[in-house]
């Protein structure tokens, strides 16, 4: 039998022409995942990259095992970047690999010393939407990179505070709390103080015919009582803005809706920043 030769590990500064030879032996992985590839090359084009210590894993007889979307990103955003290349391994370590979980962003949150950090998680995803003015939804594409959340979160720190009075008012209102978070944070940004005291006045009973914060909590009364059913991120966040503009401007609503599909599919409902006083 013919001794194996054994692995071995450098880091290199890998080039997009590197990285292009590289991926000319990927013969053998799983199909690329391009929206995946888009989000690292954009993060490696504004220099989040960070050496974390994860590979790139080649055979001993040539073959890519491991890294093909980061391979592509570098190819992608035409930057170069250190890495650690593990080569040398026998072919058949490509049925061990990523058959671990995935870390989440909660995980990284919990890593960092954050607390309740599903729901801050899922917060900052529909945070780093807005502001990039994509969907305030849940869809994976549109989702921000490890590294921005984190820094998203430490520009805008007081997203932390909206969470914590969201869990507070969760138990009365029932509203999602990443929901209720992230609006009464744009609320309160864009009309200091009446997003967190939109929320409160929610968990009050209100009998009276087409008040905007009784059709809200139809809304929410419906998803209770239908387990099985759970409303889009980002259709609560289009009913409950117009519930806020409505409350806000003292307007009534008899029913609340949203249609976002179908062949007259409504616009995303926008609202306003009011002027202080003596502007």
């Amino acid at each position: 039998m013919t001794a194996r030769a054994k692995p071995e590990c450098r880091v290199v500064d890998l080039t997009p022409e590197m990285a292009q030879t590289m991926l000319g032996e990927n013969i053998r992985n799983r199909p690329i995942r391009h929206a995946y590839v888009k989000r690292l090359a954009e993060a490696m084009t504004r220099g989040e990259w960070t050496m974390n210590g994860e590979p790139i894993q080649v055979a001993d007889d040539g073959t890519l095992l491991n890294g093909q979307h980061r391979l592509s990103a570098v190819v992608k955003s035409g930057t170069t970047i250190p890495i650690l290349i593990v080569s040398g391994l026998p072919a058949e370590a490509l049925r061990t690999v990523d058959t671990g979980t995935r870390r989440t962003l909660s995980d990284v949150l919990a890593l960092r010393g954050e607390s309740d950090t599903t729901n801050l998680a899922a917060a900052l995803g529909l945070l780093h939407r807005y502001r990039r003015g994509s969907r305030m939804d849940q869809a994976g594409h549109t989702a921000p990179t490890a590294q921005e959340a984190l820094s998203l979160l430490d520009h805008e720190p007081s997203l932390r505070d909206a969470l914590r009075t969201a869990r507070r008012l969760h138990r009365r209102n029932h509203m999602r709390q990443s929901v209720m978070a992230v609006l009464s944070y744009l609320f309160d940004e864009a009309d200091p103080g009446e997003g967190t005291r939109f929320f409160e006045v929610l968990c009050i009973s209100d009998d009276r015919p087409q008040s905007p914060i009784r059709a809200l909590q139809s809304v929410l009364a419906s998803q209770r009582a239908d387990r099985t059913y759970r409303l889009p991120a980002y259709s609560l966040c289009a009913m409950t803005i117009k519930a806020f503009n409505a409350w806000r401007d003292d307007t009534p609503i008899a029913l609340l809706s949203f249609k976002p599909g179908g062949k007259a599919p409504e616009p995303f409902p926008r609202f306003d920043r009011r002027p202080r006083s003596g502007q």
